[in-house]
């Protein structure tokens, strides 16, 4: 069986201000500046990946939560042990399946794989979908924080702060790859792989359903990335050439 790669490309367009930070590096003498690779400036992979993540788990909710269809509830990829009584209180609302992520491995098996750790992974499962970093040839610009001191009304002292940040209208670029196939292992993508792949048994999801409903379509209803939304920054716009 060849290893069959269909790539997407995906252009992320920024709608006001917009940041996804790193660490700093006390060489460079930038304070909080946003995150690069080879001296681009990129959207991580990792980042991407949990935005599209988010946008399958809040699909899958409001689609099938009132089907009470335990093989389209997504999980909560952590687990169970390390699950907040935040999260746990979406799973007694029926929100997300009990007890952590999915797993396939020789001491236990999830009862069924659901389709977000089928797209994008789960413990012991590889995925089908490879999420891209996005790069852009625009530079990032620097800009200030302050705290006022409420008594005097006047920038309290030593809270200016220097944070980069990139700019409205930039544009990011990078290709995403769904694997059709895996050389190594009798798995076609949109095809059960194993007795756990429950959701995919019933003929409902062709591979071209899957591809448009959960992966390109929940790309683009991606709308808020990056930090600093409390200062007016995230919003983006992401487009997907479906040819």
């Amino acid at each position: 069986m060849s290893n069959v790669v269909k790539r997407f490309k995906v252009t992320l367009t920024t709608l006001e201000p917009f940041r996804i930070g790193a660490l700093q590096n006390v060489l460079s003498g930038v304070n909080n500046p946003v995150a690069t690779v080879g001296g681009k400036v990129v959207v991580q992979g990792s980042t991407l990946k949990g935005a599209l993540r988010s946008e399958i788990e809040r699909y899958l909710i409001e689609e099938y939560q009132s089907e009470n269809n335990n093989n389209m509830m997504p999980c909560i990829p952590s687990s169970v042990r390390t699950l907040s009584l935040e999260e746990q209180g979406l799973i007694k609302k029926k929100l997300y399946r009990e007890n952590g992520g999915c797993v396939y491995s020789m001491r236990r098996k999830s009862e069924s794989i659901c389709p977000a750790c089928y797209l994008l992974g789960a413990q012991g499962l590889p995925g089908f979908v490879r999420v891209p970093c996005l790069y852009t040839d625009a530079t990032a610009e620097d800009l200030y924080s302050v705290r006022v001191d409420r008594a005097t009304g006047v920038v309290a002292e030593s809270t200016n702060r220097e944070y980069q940040i990139m700019a409205k209208d930039t544009v990011f670029e990078g290709n995403l790859e769904i694997a059709l196939a895996y050389p190594t292992r009798d798995w076609i993508f949109g095809e059960p792989r194993c007795e756990n792949d429950e959701w995919l048994k019933s003929g409902e999801w062709t591979r071209g359903k899957i591809i448009k409903e959960l992966i390109l379509d929940r790309l683009e209803a991606i709308t808020m990335m990056g930090g600093f939304k409390s200062k007016g920054c995230g919003k983006v716009e992401i487009k997907v050439d479906h040819s």
